[in-house]
């Protein structure tokens, strides 16, 4: 393997590290940190002082902060903050970081209401940055869902997300496709975010801290994809005792434990799920459920003087064993056999750097997911193995920039398969190597009080098809009042992989993945965005934005290509999209939640059609209502309503007869169908649920527990999933498949 991107990367911080030592002998600035002592949860806006020298400061959002110029002798530090016994500590002449755990406490103020200032509101005055929004586990936690909440089916109920059914986990961004979205955990990239076909996420609600969503117009720290990138932070394990939560409900279990290692100061987390309905129908009956998944996730973080070291790690695996065809005297039995998951591993070092901080990421990610008819009728493999490794350096040299820039290597190893080991052929076989190397910097910049510029500029050396890719891009941000500004955003996306995926499918339950090369394009897509935000108070807020997209080079599976020849599996395809994403959010109160609407238009040509994509949905509407329940409970409600989603009509039908290589015969047959010639010509109807979901609280042996109940689909609305055609009579019917239907479901979470 080539080592040269660590090399890199070494000397770059090697280099940069001595710029902290690099004070007066007589003063220095002193970076550091104050953390909750219960679970070392970064505290925002606790005041910072050194009494005798008149100096002070505040905490930002990730805890940090930083003592400029203080002399080289011994001073006492004071830290407080409202909800936080106040604490006083030593600085010595020869230390340079402080680190403080605070102790919380509850605080009764008759008369007032004090509140920590929101995050949304921060980054509102705070960052360039349009078309973002934050999630917190909270949230996450009570929406309405299957068995259990799930990180990914928030996000699909934003404002500029369309998810094609109920089914899916994968999601389309501002008309983009599902393998345009850069989704990480911890900076360690995800390629098959799936359970269950979709019912599941990958993702633990319980291990999440926070989820950043970007839709458009990222800026130059992110690449590698065109349409969105969603961030989910682990969080970091208990430090005061060991503590177990988790939550049993009618078709899987999970369980976390988390803790401090000894007086170490790091901490641990650890859990694990499983779906169960494949043990409880062996046990209650005759039959067999032929589906399970399990997945386990794993942080170990720990205090580096100042900074932090933090390993995340992720197994996760579906299995599918379902007889597809019976046995029968004289002919053996068929089998569905698939498998598909994630294995990822990510350390994080992260340090501050006199006004501003360095962290380097080391990760490892395999995906390979198999299909296959069994015995030996027809087998497809895809193995894709990323390692990654980058660094990012974020200053801030004056007080009106922030400057963030990096560079970082990814080498991906890909292997496509598909043959038949009872035909001893192999129909396919290829090999995709992509490497990148990239290297940003960003810098905002508060040209005026009101007005604040975000350039960047990304650059991309694509091994394979050997290119060198620019990306440029910029953010504006006008202040017309102090709870008012106008927004906007253009930039260029670069993207060196791709998902197979046929446009005539509504549903994928693998990913199969491939990379550029000489015959692979690298995909391209530009943005324009342009909106405003306006706060009502401190509690609601208002977005509106429209945006322009154009996609180039992306890829559709071609469904006539040659098994003999390498690069024609797809073809070239492009397209545009436009639109406006409309969000009310309403962050404190009794009432919490928000509206979502966007209207969306999404074209797509490829070999001289033109033809709507295949979530082309052109109205979606969300409301997220959270507030006070019947019987002291706790109520989230979800409606939500889409126009109908294009489809190709089939047109007829054929007998499909079958080879047996044994008899050299042709028996048996299917009928299959015959798509319309032209692509997505037909609408289905619209679609519209709403899901609703009580959760109730009580403290018990020591600990907290959660029981819930929650109707998904709660109408028992039929939502046209597709069509089935019968030409046996005459005239021919059509019926329709439905998504899901009314799902109860009860369960129980529990935290000691």
């Amino acid at each position: 393997m080539n080592r040269q991107p660590y090399t890199v990367a070494t000397l770059a911080v090697l280099a940069i590290l001595p710029i902290s030592g690099l004070q007066s002998q007589q003063t220095r600035d002193v970076p550091g940190r104050a953390l909750t002592a219960q679970d070392s949860t970064p505290i925002a806006g606790v005041t910072v002082r050194i009494p005798e020298l008149g100096i002070g400061t505040a905490t930002d959002a990730s805890g940090g902060f930083v003592l400029l110029e203080i002399p080289r002798t011994r001073h006492s530090v004071t830290f407080q903050r409202i909800g936080m016994i106040p604490d006083t500590v030593w600085l010595e002449p020869n230390q340079d970081t402080l680190l403080v755990y605070l102790q919380s406490v509850a605080v009764v103020l008759p008369g007032i209401e004090a509140q920590a200032q929101l995050q949304a509101r921060k980054r509102f005055e705070e960052v360039v940055q349009p078309s973002m929004v934050s999630i917190d586990r909270n949230t996450i936690r009570t929406l309405p869902g299957f068995a259990e909440a799930d990180v990914v089916k928030v996000v699909q109920l934003l404002p500029g997300t369309i998810a094609t059914n109920d089914y899916s986990v994968g999601f389309n961004v501002r008309g983009g496709e599902p393998d345009q979205n850069l989704i990480q955990m911890d900076g360690v990239t995800i390629f098959n975010p799936t359970h269950l076909g979709g019912l599941f996420s990958t993702f633990d609600a319980n291990a999440v801290e926070n989820v950043s969503f970007i839709t458009g117009a990222f800026p130059a720290e992110y690449g590698g994809r065109l349409s969105s990138v969603m961030d989910v932070d682990v969080r970091a394990g208990r430090s005061d005792r060991i503590g177990v939560q988790g939550l049993v409900s009618l078709i899987s279990s999970k369980l976390l434990v988390e803790g401090p290692i000894g007086g170490t100061g790091a901490t641990f987390l650890v859990g694990g799920r499983r779906t169960y309905a494949d043990v409880l129908v062996g046990l209650l009956t005759s039959e067999t459920m032929p589906y399970y998944f399990y997945d386990a996730i794993g942080k170990l973080a720990a205090p580096v003087g100042a900074g932090s070291l933090s390993l995340t790690g992720y197994l996760g695996r579906d299995v599918v064993d379902w007889p597809w065809i019976e046995a029968q005297p004289g002919r053996e039995g068929v089998n569905l056999e698939a498998s598909f998951g994630n294995k990822l591993v990510g350390l994080r070092f992260n340090h501050p750097l006199g006004r501003g901080d360095v962290t380097i990421d080391a990760n490892y990610t395999r995906s390979a997911p198999t299909f296959g008819l069994e015995p030996g009728l027809f087998r497809a493999d895809n193995r894709v193995d990323l390692l990654a490794t980058k660094f990012l350096v974020a200053l801030s040299p004056g007080a009106t920039h922030d400057v963030r820039m990096g560079a970082g290597i990814e080498n991906y190893d890909m292997i496509y398969q598909a043959g038949s080991e009872s035909l001893s052929a192999e129909f396919y076989r290829a090999s995709y190597s992509p490497r990148v190397w990239s290297a940003f910097v960003d810098d905002q910049w508060r040209a005026f009080p009101w007005l604040f510029l975000r350039p960047g500029l990304r650059v991309e050396v694509v091994e394979g098809p050997d290119i060198v890719n620019w990306a440029p891009r910029i953010g504006v941000k006008a202040f017309v009042s102090r709870d008012f500004a106008i927004t906007g955003s253009v930039g260029r996306y670069y993207q060196a992989i791709h998902s197979l995926r046929d446009q005539n499918i509504p549903w994928n339950m693998i990913d199969f993945w491939i990379g550029a090369d000489a015959s692979t394009p690298v995909a391209r897509s530009d943005h324009l965005v342009l909106g405003f935000e306006r706060w009502f108070g401190l509690e609601m807020s208002l977005s509106i934005e429209g945006y322009y997209k154009t996609f180039d080079n992306i890829v559709d599976y071609n469904l006539d290509e040659d098994p003999r020849i390498q690069g024609d599996e797809t073809i070239p395809m492009e397209g545009e999209a436009w639109g406006a994403d409309f969000l009310l959010r309403k962050h404190l109160g009794r009432f919490t939640g928000w509206i979502g609407y966007s209207l969306t238009k999404v074209n797509r040509r490829s070999r001289g059609a033109e033809f709507p994509a295949v979530h082309d949905r052109r109205h979606t509407v969300n409301l997220i209502l959270q507030s006070p329940g019947p019987l002291g409970s706790d109520m989230s409600v979800r409606f939500g309503y889409g126009s109908g989603l294009p489809f190709t009509p089939f047109v007829g039908e054929w007998s499909h007869r079958y080879y047996y290589a044994a008899d050299h015969s042709l028996n048996d047959y299917d009928r299959e169908p015959i798509a319309s010639p032209t692509l997505n010509s037909g609408r289905y109807p619209y679609y519209g649920r709403i899901d609703i979901s009580f959760w109730w609280e009580t403290r018990k042996w020591g600990g907290i527990l959660r029981p819930y109940v929650q109707l998904v689909n709660m109408l028992n609305r039929k939502n046209v999933f597709l069509y089935t055609y019968d030409y046996t009579s005459v005239p021919a019917t059509r019926s329709a498949v439905s998504q899901l239907p009314l799902l109860p479901s009860i369960g129980m979470e529990f935290i000691f």
